[in-house]
This record gives structure tokens, C-alpha cells and sequence, in this order.
């Protein structure tokens, strides 16, 4: 996402946030009812001074506010000022609490939906996208980027309005009763919003760098994490730290670089509030000792002044401040913005079940920024209930037929047919639903064995996950386990055996009993024994669907109705010979 100008982004927030809007405008309207406080704040101190310890007749906005027979005497006055002081001290005690929490609540709530939104968004997005930055690039922008929603548009407006609100009241009280010092404030302040506006984009600029040389330090640890057991093996412990304290610090020179800047920035606003406030200081005084104004007066137009140069201080570090969530919320709204590379068609074709028919028409597909295309005018039919074996070496292509015929991606050229359909004018979700894969990179979750086994069918019933963990000979050493289907499987099944994880996922596989199966190579990481017992799994599994099995050899494959080998981009039907294609798996229906 391009950088845009500051309004732009908080425009952008509002909109995100608009389901918040009522909660928005109740923090508002809370935190506007604490300027009529903030005006009378000073006027305690006046009363003592000037109709306490000083001779001066009690000012007529004072005056009718007084209750009848209160009286006016000193003594009256006094209690008068003390209980208008406490009253002030408990109104604004009740204001903080409430205002701290309607906006803590609504500012998390806010958060936590748009946190949901990206996370289904980046999970819609091309695998092309994640492949290439990674999924550590996301996983940062959610956590760290996404509350940068709730410093835009709410800790970023609000404040705001509620510092000019206060800015402008005090100005125009202070001009009622001195409109010199009043002309003075607003002189001396104008320097400070020029100081304000001058360091936006330059302060954005550097958060932007900020969080990219964070996010890099990020990746590191994930990418360490995540290969754990070769960082153990290859001893490279110390190595990967290295990594990631060089990363961080380049992260850390980048904030510190910042964080001069913003002090160079509050210094300036410092000196010139400094500034602004010791010339009224001075002018008020002579104008107390020419008769001008009573010092009561010189003390309220002083709190005013300490109330109006703070809301400018306010401002000026708050928008400071703002750069580095206007930057992060840039980094949030681009996420949002990255275009998914498969759509569904408006008015697209529901599919409740298919037959199995699929047909690869002409379809040419090549991978972004690569020079000859992966699959090249491939021809393929598979008749409904089929079973169709794919070979060839590694990065032939034969992933990409089954990432075509499931969109993740589109082809360039040519269409696939499911059923006589073109699937790109099917919904996406029912396209999905006719599928089930098994392959040897088995994903399991982070949850219990249930959870991974009804993955594949939501809201199933705990008789159906135990069903489908029988037909996948999997409910005997499930029914093993300490709290049996109840037991985690640990980080990505790292607590399973390969041949427990592969069995839990021919029972997902078992559950959602789709017409089309996938095969990605399903026993190659096994050993023999295990493999062996898979493959009788694998028997009971392919009956009556359409399967599409994938292996690098011809020699891994049993017996198919059709063989095709894909090669140089091209899918050619191969010519098998009975004593090389051993018969071992046997489909029927």
C-alpha cells in the first residue's frame, strides 16, 4: 500500500471501524463533557484570592449560581470555593474511571474483529503471496500492525477533537477577560502547529523502516523455530541467535534514530509552550500592577493558559506518536488491500455433489516471474470413478495439477471441467467440498486428536470421528492414547509417530467422504510394515470415488485405469508395461 497522507489513513480507519461508530461517538461526547470541568478548574483559586483574602465583590457568573441564603461573606465563599473544588476533584475522579474503560473496551473489542479480519483475509489470498514473503510477513502485521486500528481511529480523532474542543474554549474565556494575553497564546502557538505539521511525513516515513527491520527480526525466530530439529542436528544454535540479535539490532538502531527525533520534537514544543507562557506571565503582571486585571484574574487566565498550551503539547506529541501508528495502519490497510489471485464469479453455480468427471482442456499455467510456463496445453481426461496415476521428477509439475483443479491458482490459458463445468464459474467453497487429500506431508493442528480428525467435517458427531478413525485402523492406538480422542497431538502431531499422523489423516479423509480423492505420494515417508498397512487403508478409501494418485515412479503405483507422465511442462499418457506397474491397489466402483 502506498504511503497516504495522514487524513487519508484516518478516513481509512473510520471506515474500517465503522461498526464501532455509536461506541466511537459515546467516547466523544464523555470525553467533551469533561471541558465545562476544565473551565472551572481555576475558578476555586480566584475566589480565595480575590474574594477570600483579597476585598473584591464576587463576579456576577459566580453570584447567580449561588444557592439562595448561602450568603456571600467571606466564610460563604470560602466552603463555597472548597466545596466547588472537592466537586470538581470527585466529577473528574468519576470521569477518568469511566472514560478509561469505555475506551479500553471499545479499543480491544475493535482490535480483536479487525485482528479476525485479516487473519480470513490473508487466508484467502494466492499461496503465491505467502510463498514469497512468507508467514511470518502476516503473522506480523496482525499481532503487531493491527492495533495501530484502534490508535488511528479512536486514540488518534478523538483526542484530537477533545484537544481543539478544550483549545478553543480556553482561548475564547481567556479573551472575555483578557483579550491581549488571549491574542498572545494564540500567537505564541502557531509556531508550535507549524513545528507539528512539518514532522508528519518525515516521522512516518521512519516507522515505516521501523517495522520492516522488525518484522525481518521476526522471521528469523520463525523460520529457527520452525526448522528446529535441523538447527539441533547441524549444531547451529549459536548461529541462528546471531541471526536474530543482528536483525534485532538493526530493528533497534532504526527505533532509537526515531525516538531522537520524537525528543528533539518534544523539546521544541517544550521551549515554545516555555516561551508562550512566561510572556503572558510577564504581560499579566503589569497588567495586575496597572490596575488592569485583579491577580485572581492573572490566576485564572494562567490556569486557562497551562490548560490551553496543553492541549497543543497534547497534539503535538500525540500526532508525533500518530506517525508510528499512521505507519503501522498503512502496513494493516496494504494486507487488507492485496487482492486474492482466485475470485469467485459473481453468480456463481452452486455444486451439491459431483459425479468425478474431470477434464483438463488445453489449460497452460506459469508461476509469477518465471520464464517458461510449469504446465504447457495439457490435455486430460479422467472419467468419473477413475483412477489416474501421475508420475515424473520432482518440480515437474504434478503438484500444480491438483493446486489448478482445486483454485488455488487459475491457469493463464485454457480451462479444467468438473463434471462438463468449468469450475472457475462454480463457488469456491462447494468446488472445495468434493475433495479430500491425503499426502506425506500430513498437517495436523495443534489440538486434540478429535479436533484433527473432524477438521475435515465441522460439528461432527463424536460417533462419526470414531467411525472414520476405525475404517483408517486408527481407533486402536487412538483408544491407547492417555485421554484417547481427548489427547493434544502436540506442535504440527510432533507427538505422533509418522504413521499415527498418516492414519489420523486417512480418518479426515475417511469423515469427509468427498467423490474426488487425492493422493500426494501417501506412504513415501513410511516404512514398509507401515506402508503396508496404509495401503490396505488406502484400498478401502479410493472405492468409488475418482482418485488422482501422485508419485515420482512408476514403481511406488498400483494398479491404475490410466497412467500419464508429465514431462517439460507437457502431460503424456504412458505406456505401461504389466511387470514394471506391480498390482497392488485395485479400484472399484
Amino acid at each position: 500500500m502506498a504511503q497516504n497522507a495522514p487524513f487519508a489513513v484516518y478516513a481509512r480507519a473510520l471506515k474500517e471501524a465503522r461498526a464501532y461508530w455509536p461506541h466511537i461517538g459515546l467516547v466523544l461526547l464523555l470525553g467533551l463533557a469533561w471541558t465545562p470541568l476544565a473551565l472551572l478548574t481555576p475558578l476555586p483559586l480566584k475566589l480565595i484570592v480575590d474574594n477570600v483574602l483579597g476585598d473584591q465583590p464576587l463576579p456576577a457568573y459566580v453570584a447567580w449560581a449561588v444557592p439562595a441564603g448561602f450568603g456571600t461573606g467571606t466564610e460563604a465563599v470560602l466552603a463555597l470555593a472548597i466545596i466547588l473544588s472537592v466537586m470538581i476533584a470527585l466529577f473528574g475522579i468519576v470521569h477518568t474511571a469511566a472514560d478509561w474503560l469505555l475506551r479500553e473496551y471499545v479499543a480491544e473489542r475493535m482490535v480483536l474483529d479487525f485482528r479476525g479480519r485479516l487473519f480470513l483475509h490473508s487466508l484467502h489470498t494466492s499461496l503465491l503471496s505467502h510463498f514469497k514473503r512468507g508467514s511470518h510477513e502476516p503473522a506480523y502485521r496482525i499481532n503487531l500492525d493491527a492495533p495501530a486500528l484502534q490508535w488511528t481511529a479512536l486514540y488518534g480523532i478523538v483526542p484530537v477533537i477533545l484537544a481543539l474542543t478544550s483549545l478553543g474554549s480556553m482561548l475564547y474565556v481567556t479573551s472575555l477577560i483578557a483579550p491581549r494575553l488571549a491574542l498572545v497564546a494564540l500567537a505564541t502557538a502557531v509556531p508550535i502547529i507549524l513545528l507539528i505539521h512539518m514532522n508528519q511525513a518525515r516521522m512516518r516515513n521512519k516507522w515505516h523502516g521501523v517495522r520492516e527491520k522488525e518484522s525481518a527480526a521476526q522471521s528469523v525466530v520463525q523460520e529457527a523455530l520452525g526448522a528446529l530439529r535441523v538447527v539441533t542436528v547441524f549444531g547451529q544454535e549459536q548461529r541462528e541467535q546471531q541471526r536474530y540479535l543482528g536483525a534485532a539490532r538493526a530493528g533497534l538502531r532504526a527505533r532509537l534514530r526515531v525516538v531522537q527525533l520524537e525528543g528533539v520534537f518534544s523539546m521544541g514544543l517544550g521551549l515554545a509552550t516555555a516561551l508562550g507562557t512566561t510572556t503572558i506571565l510577564y504581560l499579566g503582571v503589569r497588567d495586575v500592577q496597572a490596575g488592569a486585571i485583579a491577580v485572581g484574574d492573572l490566576l485564572l487566565i494562567m490556569g486557562y493558559i497551562g490548560q490551553l498550551y496543553g492541549p497543543l503539547q497534547t497534539i503535538g506529541n500525540h500526532i508525533t506518536g500518530q506517525q508510528r501508528a499512521i505507519a503501522s495502519a498503512e502496513r494493516a490497510f496494504g494486507m487488507l488491500d492485496e487482492k486474492p489471485m482466485v475470485e469467485e464469479r459473481p453468480g456463481a453455480c452452486a455444486l451439491d455433489e459431483a459425479r468425478g468427471e474431470i477434464v483438463f482442456d488445453d489449460v497452460t499455467f506459469a508461476y509469477p516471474n518465471t520464464e517458461r510456463p510449469t504446465l504447457r496445453n495439457v490435455k486430460l481426461r479422467l472419467p468419473a470413478g477413475a483412477s489416474v496415476g501421475i508420475i515424473g521428477r520432482s518440480g515437474a509439475g504434478k503438484s500444480t495439477l491438483i493446486n489448478l483443479l482445486v483454485r488455488m491458482f487459475d491457469p493463464q490459458q485454457g480451462r479444467i471441467l468438473l463434471d462438463g463445468q468449468d469450475i472457475r464459474d462454480l463457488k469456491i467453497a462447494d468446488l472445495r467440498r468434493q475433495f479430500s487429500m491425503v499426502s506425506q506431508e500430513v498437517v495436523l493442528f495443534s489440538t486434540t486428536v478429535a479436533e484433527n480428525i473432524a477438521y475435515a467435517k465441522p460439528g461432527a458427531t463424536r460417533a462419526e470421528i470414531m467411525e472414520a478413525a476405525r475404517r483408517a485402523d486408527a481407533h486402536a492406538f487412538i483408544s491407547r492414547l492417555p485421554q484417547g480422542y481427548d489427547t493434544p497431538v502436540g506442535d504440527s502431531g510432533m507427538l505422533m509417530s509418522g504413521g499415527e499422523r498418516q492414519r489420523i489423516s486417512l480418518a479426515r479423509a475417511f469423515l469427509k467422504d468427498a467423490p474426488i480423492l487425492l493422493l500426494d505420494e501417501p506412504t513415501s515417508a513410511l516404512d514398509n510394515q507401515t506402508e503396508a498397512a496404509i495401503t490396505e487403508c488406502l484400498e478401502r478409501l479410493v472405492r468409488g470415488r475418482t482418485v488422482l494418485i501422485i508419485a515420482h515412479h512408476q514403481t511406488v503405483l498400483r494398479e491404475v485405469d490410466f497412467l500419464f507422465r508429465v514431462d517439460d511442462g507437457r502431460v503424456l499418457e504412458e505406456n505401461r508395461v504389466p511387470e514394471i506397474v506391480p498390482t497392488l491397489l485395485k479400484v472399484t466402483g
